[in-house]
């Protein structure tokens, strides 16, 4: 696979040591769950490395498992490698931008519905909005896991770290930093709960 150009983070202990041939698992009850997920579009590397620098908690402890569109394969095992990731993963955060909507992550892997579509626990689930995007407001269409019936997610269903209709690029840069340093503090309070933040369906 290939590597993210960003600052690299080692593998947590995460379900991609399954072996190859072992399909995707939905992670069920009882199992644990480690780390931070960061999906972001190689695009926005400079308001991930602001990011970056609030969580450095997380990047000391090897918490922080970033994805960008350049890591995600095209296929089925690049789809099986990111299931993996998503469930063992304690905290998914999507940098949303009209770059991430036209990823791979959405275009292809469905990122949004294979989030929302999550057997119990789930990981907290977190936006932080980077660059205006109305696509956020889409409905996108899954199956319930249960027991099969049309559902639908929206980004803004899940737990928004600022205001999608003012998203960080928008903002000037002292009002970015707190906005900044505020939405690290929820991610790292996140990654060190037990609970787990579900989207409102």
């Amino acid at each position: 696979m290939r590597g993210t150009s960003a600052t690299p983070s080692t593998p947590m202990n995460r379900a991609a040591a399954l072996p190859p041939e072992e399909p995707a698992r939905v992670i069920h009850s009882g199992t644990s769950r480690s780390g931070v997920f960061i999906a972001y579009s190689h695009h926005d590397r400079d308001l991930l490395g602001e990011l970056q620098v609030h969580l450095k908690p997380l990047q000391k402890a090897w918490m922080v498992d970033l994805w960008d569109d350049f890591r995600v394969d095209a296929g089925p095992r690049g789809e099986d490698e990111l299931r993996r990731a998503v469930a063992a993963t304690r905290v998914a955060v999507l940098l949303v931008s009209p770059g991430l909507l036209a990823s791979p992550f959405v275009t292809e892997h469905r990122l949004p519905q294979m989030l929302a579509a999550q057997q119990h626990p789930r990981a907290a689930v977190m936006c932080l909005y980077l660059r205006p995007a109305m696509d956020v407001f889409a409905d996108r269409n899954f199956a319930d896991p249960q027991d099969g019936s049309p559902r639908t997610i929206r980004l803004t269903n899940f737990k928004g770290l600022n205001d999608p209709l003012y998203p960080l690029a928008a903002i000037e840069k002292p009002a970015r930093h707190r906005i900044l340093q505020a939405a690290a503090e929820e991610i790292i309070q996140a990654a060190h709960r037990n609970t787990s933040v579900a989207a409102t369906q």
